[in-house]
């Protein structure tokens, strides 16, 4: 990843406590806050990457560390002994403070200068934690590569019920959030029926959406830093979507 323009980006602790790490243009006042929801292993190098190519693009980007409550700046590895220590750390996670970090982040976006559109993309269990925020906090857009248990639940934070119910696909569409959605066709969390029963539930509330499969693509496919699911042409095509579905923000105050 290169950064278009020239960026600042470093680590800040948020008012409500989170570690969060920050990336944004040098030169130019950013176009809009973007919230990043961190994979399933923690704000790593790669999602601090991710950040600063987001602010190469023009926009604020911030990762807050969701885990925080549990294990401050936890970055674990892309093996068993690490996804068994994310979901550990994933099962002590809350509605009420996913919401509360995503809140914190986008006023500290605001605080920061950013523009006013509000917006958050998070890859595979960050996916997740953005529809969730979603449903909780009126975002002009949330795109979710490859979020899983958003339909059908699976782990705790989808209990009492996923964040894409009924009720929470209904709080989308009240809150006049954009959903982009995109997956890999060999995903092995969300199957071919699953995504397609998703674009019905969007469908049936109102909910403005696109969602992409892209059909050789395992899950995961974004991250270069796993190479044996990196999708360098899917990914391509995807931040492609990504960049341009971001510049389409309303610039509200």
């Amino acid at each position: 990843m290169s950064d278009a323009v020239p960026v600042s980006a470093g680590w800040t602790r948020l008012p409500e406590g989170a570690d969060a790490y920050f990336a944004q243009p040098s030169e130019e006042v950013p176009a809009a806050t973007v919230v990043v929801g961190m994979e399933l292993f923690g704000v790593t190098s790669w999602v601090e990457k991710v950040c600063r190519r987001l602010a190469g693009a023009g926009f604020l980007a911030v990762a807050p560390d969701f885990y925080w409550r549990r294990a401050r700046r936890a970055e674990l590895g892309y093996d068993d002994a690490g996804r068994e220590a994310g979901f550990r750390l994933l099962g002590g996670l809350s509605a009420e403070g996913v919401t509360a970090d995503t809140a914190a982040a986008l006023a500290a976006g605001a605080e920061r200068g950013a523009g006013g559109g509000r917006a958050f993309v998070g890859f595979s269990v960050g996916g997740h934690l953005g529809v969730l925020a979603a449903t909780r906090l009126p975002l002009d857009l949330v795109v979710s590569c490859y979020g899983g248990w958003t339909l059908d639940g699976g782990i705790p934070l989808a209990e009492p019920e996923p964040p894409l119910s009924p009720a929470g696909a209904a709080a989308l569409a009240g809150h006049g959030t954009t959903f982009l959605g995109l997956v890999g066709g060999q995903d092995f969390l969300i199957s071919a029926d699953e995504w397609q029963r998703l674009g019905q539930r969007l469908d049936q509330a109102g909910v403005t959406h696109e969602l992409t499969a892209y059909l050789h693509a395992a899950h995961g496919f974004l991250c270069e830093d796993r190479p044996e699911t990196h999708d360098p042409e899917a990914s391509k095509a995807a931040w492609t979507q990504i960049l341009k579905t971001l510049t389409q923000l309303p610039h509200h105050p």
